[in-house]
Formats: structure tokens, sequence, C-alpha cells
């Protein structure tokens, strides 16, 4: 019987993992965004995120973007887990920070951003570079130095600005 126990609850585990992996794009074009061999060169800028819930900050991983067996760069991606979006695209154009959502595998709305999620009688209070922002988190453009945070649940203080560029 212990066999059987063991047994499904590491089914349950590896199929758990499977169904995160398979959110994650693994190389496939993501709301027209190409995973490339090689950053793109005509448009270079850099974003920032910053994620909490209930004031605990929420880690920003290290390689979004960046599929481990693809081998290939999508246009929007992060090197460091420090949060600094990384723009780098083959066309100028406008990116959105749902775009970077959905290239992490992750969801975004008014009440969840990842696995921080609003509870009852709780908000999610977004700032962008360091105003609220009252629209739908998946439309904020990402601009050079956009300094993005987003607080799920109490407390809400306005953030300190992102000043850890490091020449970007």
């Amino acid at each position: 019987m212990k066999f059987f126990v063991v047994a499904f609850a590491l089914a349950a585990m590896l199929c758990a993992a499977t169904r995160v992996q398979a959110d994650i794009p693994q190389g496939e074009t993501v709301r027209g965004i190409r995973c490339d061999r090689m950053e793109g060169t005509a448009f270079h800028i850099h974003a920032h995120l910053a994620i909490y819930d209930r004031g605990r900050a929420v880690a920003i991983p290290e390689d979004i973007g960046r599929p481990l067996f693809s081998q290939c760069f999508y246009w929007l991606h992060t090197h460091t887990p420090a949060g600094i979006i990384h723009i780098e695209s083959p066309v100028v154009r406008t990116f959105t920070l749902g775009e970077f959502f959905a290239i992490w595998g992750e969801p975004l709305s008014r009440t969840r951003a990842g696995d921080a999620r609003v509870r009852k009688g709780e908000k999610m209070t977004v700032w962008v570079d360091g105003f609220r922002y009252g629209g739908d988190p998946n439309g904020i453009e990402l601009h050079q130095h956009t300094d993005i945070t987003i607080d799920v649940g109490p407390p809400a203080p306005k953030p300190q600005p992102f000043t850890d560029w490091k020449g970007q």
C-alpha cells in the first residue's frame, strides 16, 4: 500500500511540474514576438518590474524569455533576477507588460500578477514611474527605464524609484 501512495504522489508531482512547464513558451511566437537565435539590435531598451505580495518581494526570475532547450531569445527577456526587462528587438515598436507576462508564462490582470493574488477585501496597486496606474496592467507600455511596481494586498506605499540600471 505504501508503494502505491508514494507512486501516486510522485505521479502527481510530475503532472504538476509538466503543467507548469507547459505554460512557459518554449520558442514559439508569442503575441507576434519571435524567439530568435540572437538578441535584436534595431531596438534596445530596458524597463524594471518589481512585484510585492502583501509587502514581501516576489522574485522575478533570471532568464525569462530564454527557453532552456530552444537556445533562443525572445525580444523581451531577463538576464538576472534584478527585475530588469531587456527589450532587444529586430523591429522598432511598442511592447507591453502583458507581452512580457505572456512570455514569462504567468497571468496578469487587475487582481493577479503571477502567483500574487488579491484576496477578499484587498486590492492590487500598480505604480508606473512613481504614479498610480488605474488601467489594465497588461497595457502598460515599456519604454526606456519605465519603472513598474505591482503591490498586491496591503500595504501599498509609493515605491522608491529604481535607480540601479548599471549603465543600461
